[in-house]
Formats: C-alpha cells, sequence, structure tokens
C-alpha cells in the first residue's frame, strides 16, 4: 500500500503540467487544523522545487470582513473572488516561498456557489484569481470539501499525523469525502521504517483496515518523498473546452494519478 512505482514519464508530466493553468488540490483539515501546518508547509516545498507557484488556502481561518488597505497584507479568497481587477495570483512577496491565504468566508460562497450551479462552477470561481502556475492547497473541513467537489473526479488528501486523534480524524474525512464520490488519500507525515514511526504506521493501517470493512474502499497512502509529483498529477485542471465540448471541464492532470527538495518556510497563518 506505501509503495507504489513512477514510470520514466512522470517527470514529463510534471513539466506538462506547468503550462496547464492554474490547479486545486484538496487537503482535508483535522480536528485541530494548526497541527497540519507542517505536513502543508513540507508539500508546499516538494510542489516548488518542481517549479509550481503554490498558494495555500487556509479555510479554517476566516478573512478581515473588510480589506484593509491594496497592499495584500490582509487579502483573503473572499476579497479576491470578489475584487475583478484581482488576478494572476501566485506568490507573496518578502521572500516567502508561497502564498497562504485565509479562505473560510471564501469557501462558505463555494459552498452556496456549488449548491446553485455545482462544482465546476465554483472551481472555475475559486481559481479565477490566480495564475496559471499556480497549484492551490485548499485547506478545509472535510465536510466543507465533500459538498463544494461532489460530483468531480477529485481526489483529497487526507493527513495523518502523529497524535491522538489521528485515526479518527482520518477515517471520518474518508467517509465523508467517499460518500460523495471523491477518491481520498491517505498522507501520513513520515512511514519510515524506524521505531519512532510505528505508532504512526500502526495509525495508517488502522485507518485503512476499517475502510475496506466498513466502507468498502481500498484507500492508497502516499510515502511523502512522492507527495510533489503525486499532487501535482492528480490536482483538478480545467481542460481546453476546444478539445470537447461534451468532456467535463474539470479533471486531474492525468488519468493514473498513482503514477525534491526540502524548503523551510516561514510563514504567517491567519
Amino acid at each position: 500500500m506505501f509503495d507504489f512505482g513512477f514510470d520514466q514519464a512522470a517527470g514529463l508530466r510534471a513539466e506538462t503540467a506547468r503550462a496547464s493553468g492554474p490547479s486545486v488540490m484538496p487537503v482535508a483539515s483535522p480536528a485541530q487544523p494548526a497541527r497540519a501546518y507542517e505536513l502543508l508547509c513540507t508539500l508546499a516545498a516538494h510542489l516548488t522545487a518542481l517549479g509550481r507557484e503554490v498558494v495555500i488556502i487556509d479555510a479554517t481561518a476566516s478573512e478581515t470582513p473588510v480589506r484593509r488597505g491594496n497592499d495584500g497584507a490582509h487579502l483573503g479568497l473572499l476579497h479576491a473572488m470578489h475584487d475583478p481587477s484581482i488576478c494572476g495570483l501566485a506568490r507573496s512577496g518578502g521572500g516567502v516561498d508561497w502564498l497562504v491565504m485565509p479562505g473560510a468566508l471564501g469557501m462558505q460562497a463555494l459552498q452556496q456557489t456549488a449548491l446553485a450551479s455545482g462544482g465546476a462552477v465554483a472551481l472555475s470561481r475559486l481559481l479565477a484569481p490566480f495564475g496559471p502556475r499556480a497549484l492551490v492547497l485548499l485547506f478545509a473541513p472535510p465536510q466543507g470539501l465533500a459538498s463544494l467537489l461532489q460530483g468531480l473526479p477529485a481526489r483529497a488528501l487526507v493527513p495523518v499525523l502523529p497524535q491522538p486523534q489521528a485515526s479518527i480524524d482520518a477515517y471520518g474525512a474518508l467517509k465523508l469525502l467517499h460518500a460523495a464520490g471523491i477518491s481520498p488519500v491517505l498522507a501520513p507525515l513520515d512511514l519510515s521504517p524506524t521505531p519512532e514511526t510505528a505508532p504512526l504506521r500502526q495509525v495508517v493501517d488502522t485507518v485503512a483496515d476499517c475502510a475496506r470493512r466498513y466502507l468498502d474502499l481500498s484507500v492508497d497512502a502516499w510515502p511523502l518523498n512522492t507527495w510533489g509529483l503525486r499532487v501535482q498529477e492528480s490536482a483538478l485542471t480545467r481542460c481546453d473546452p476546444r478539445a470537447d465540448a461534451h468532456r467535463n471541464l474539470w479533471l486531474p492532470q492525468f488519468s493514473a494519478p498513482q503514477a525534491g527538495r526540502a524548503a523551510t518556510a516561514h510563514t504567517s497563518w491567519s
């Protein structure tokens, strides 16, 4: 379950993904969202090493009701979606490797859009402010992701963290996402074969076994060193509507999603 091979074209496919427009990868937040920030930064570092402009939308943190000034310091997802002059967002200034935006209010607006017009329209609205090389990590509660992405061919990362609540959080997220037709993937922060990681490996095994027994779901677990390429391949990206007018406009970048450097980033979580 923990060791999938890559074919030799994986790097070429990653290069292709850079030029295909902004993409989004859902990441389910645990009950204590701050515990997953290290995982998000690690994933962002892997994607940055592959040449993507990473944006983390933290839908567990609320935007300020009124944006103060136009310098970007208080920019949240809702502000960006409501201001048509904002476009091409990708990387924040000040030497920070990726942009972090609060997005709880924006996420609520997107859920309303999905309810009224469908998930494809909601995702178009989500990605409208971002540049073509942006890869958005949408960090949100699994309930919100399920309502936003229902009916779309989406994969979603489910963090598995070294904490007592981990198995409950991970299994609950799997259940909600699977019920919405989304394909969840377990993302344990470290599964190296050491005594220190044995409890985390046990949590992953337990969650996967429960998914098989009670959900009839065979769930993948992605090793840490494969996150960048796997996420880049599995992120939802808008297809060219001219290619096939009847095709769903939102698909993973490649049909086989199971087919860097580590960086330290100092970011402010709103």
